[in-house]
């Protein structure tokens, strides 16, 4: 009896674990964060773009090299590759777990 309340309750945590992760990647979509990334992205393309437009009108001689940025910072460390590890394998075991249960319904329901 000992063993089974101790094996429920580390599968609470777990359970527990990854709502709160749901949770805070939720607050960060949903805060605009990624939006906001985003949009810079498309202000610096659109900059390029009237710069090339302009370029264009006064009749210089354009390269697209001039008027790509691709500013691309790593920022990975041993922290965020292991967090990614993290994340794929969380990422398995949640769609395995939710093709099981939805082969378990399926033999249920035919």
């Amino acid at each position: 009896m000992e063993k089974e309340k101790k094996k429920g309750a580390w599968i609470l945590k777990l359970i527990g674990f990854l709502f709160i992760i749901y949770l805070s990647l939720t607050i960060a979509i949903d805060s605009g964060y990624y939006q906001s990334k985003l949009s810079e992205r498309t202000m610096i393309t659109k900059e390029a773009m009237d710069q090339f437009e302009e370029d264009v009108k006064n009749g210089k001689e354009v390269d697209i090299t001039d008027y790509i940025t691709e500013i691309h910072k790593d920022y990975s460390n041993g922290t965020t590759k292991a967090g990614v590890a993290f994340s794929k394998v969380i990422e398995d075991i949640m769609s395995k777990g939710i093709t099981q249960m939805v082969d378990v319904l399926k033999k249920l329901f035919t």
